[in-house]
């Protein structure tokens, strides 16, 4: 079933918001390994796909241990970081918003001293000119103040803020410079490369086909909003609003999984959301063209090409987008789902929907696709859900 069109209002674009900057595709820079011919292939067909402009392509050379997922933090600084601060300062740190890690290992960041194992490279690169977290100091055991584009929405109140592009922020006067921070990657250089024929696919049918599946642990509504019943009362106003924008929604209120008995499976999936076993895969959706979904586990992306983690299997499998930890982020460093919906259906990118709704930099969230695709182009008009 098609996502209905008579609901996406091609009127309500970005524009509306006041905001007319350089195209977005200009605002991308990304950051190939010159030692890869497989980083680069993945690199040079984004940049043709999106009319990325050629300068706008970053060569490092990337150090990891055996396994591939790893560097220490001095090797992180100078083969990664200051290679791309550099090229930043080339083309204009200023004008690029989203940093594209084209078929890149490693993920994962080592700290003397640290009482965590692993750091993510790419939340670390959000914030690759120390201005969230100042001059060189990492980040306490858990992090205490969210990034300045995160927004605080409160999904038990039903309180969900206006949404505001990261280009319009960025480029208020003053405004921090922090990127959002995407991989090309998967199982396979075949598979990083169809994340962007699948978007682009996407974007020409007026959004994802499917239905959207929305995992919850129990019904939140007698529980307070806090603690792990924080994480239903995000899905379950996740579901709300996609419903309320016309969009077939099967929820399931079990704390079993999708695809474990007595719960169902998710097939013909556009959306998905849900919780919770770690580090596991339920083969139980078939993801269409365009789907963006993640699972909500403390190692969602631990890895995103092998393994048991959630995410390397849904993109073996043919998801277009997700997000996942790294390590253990805690419930509060997970992406949130109510507030990435609300923002997809308002018509934002999948970059800016992460980031905003995201709450930590420096910390183990990994965002996996093209973060240009933008499934709901002008945005769902739907008064029910628009409570501005």
């Amino acid at each position: 079933m098609r996502i209905s069109l008579r609901i996406i209002a091609v009127l309500f674009t970005l524009l509306s918001a006041g905001y007319a900057g350089p195209p977005l595709n200009r605002r991308v820079l990304i950051v190939y390994d010159r030692q890869s011919p497989d980083s680069r292939k993945v690199a040079l067909y984004y940049g043709r796909s999106r009319k990325i402009p050629t300068p706008n392509l970053c060569a490092v050379e990337v150090p990891t241990d055996p396994s591939g997922r790893t560097v220490e933090k001095a090797q992180y600084l100078r083969a990664i970081r200051d290679p791309i601060r550099a090229c930043l300062q080339r083309v204009g740190r200023e004008q690029i918003l989203y940093i594209v890690l084209s078929y890149i290992r490693p993920n994962a960041m080592t700290i003397a001293g640290s009482t965590l194992t692993y750091y993510g490279i790419d939340s670390y690169l959000s914030d690759i000119w120390d201005v969230y977290l100042s001059g060189n100091r990492d980040q306490p055991p858990v992090p205490v103040s969210p990034h300045p584009y995160y927004v605080n929405n409160r999904a038990r109140d039903s309180v969900f803020f206006p949404f505001m592009s990261f280009a319009e922020m960025r480029d208020k006067p003053g405004a921090p410079l922090i990127y959002a921070v995407w991989r090309l990657d998967g199982p396979t250089p075949k598979i990083a490369q169809s994340l962007v024929d699948k978007a682009i696919r996407a974007e020409a049918a007026h959004g994802p086909k499917g239905q959207a599946c929305i995992d919850e642990r129990r019904d939140p509504v007698t529980f307070p909003d806090e603690g792990y019943f924080a994480g239903d009362w995000d899905l379950y106003r996740a579901a709300e609003f996609l419903r309320k924008a016309g969009i077939s929604v099967l929820e399931d209120q079990r704390d079993t999984e999708f695809g474990t008995p007595p719960s169902p499976n998710c097939p013909n999936a556009a959306l998905y959301a849900g919780w919770y076993k770690m580090k596991h895969y339920n083969d139980a959706f078939q993801w269409n063209d365009g789907a963006i979904g993640f699972h909500m586990d403390s190692l969602s992306a631990h890895s995103v090409r092998d393994g048991e983690s959630w995410a390397a299997n849904a993109l073996q499998r043919g998801i277009t987008v997700t997000s996942g930890a790294m390590n253990e982020p805690y419930l509060a460093g997970l992406p949130r789902p109510s507030g990435i919906f609300h923002d997809l259906l308002a018509g934002s990118n999948v970059g800016d929907a992460l980031l905003r709704n995201t709450r930590y930099l420096k910390w183990m969230i990994v965002n996996v696709g093209d973060p240009l695709y933008t499934p709901f182009t002008g945005g769902v008009r739907r008064k029910e859900w628009r409570k501005e």
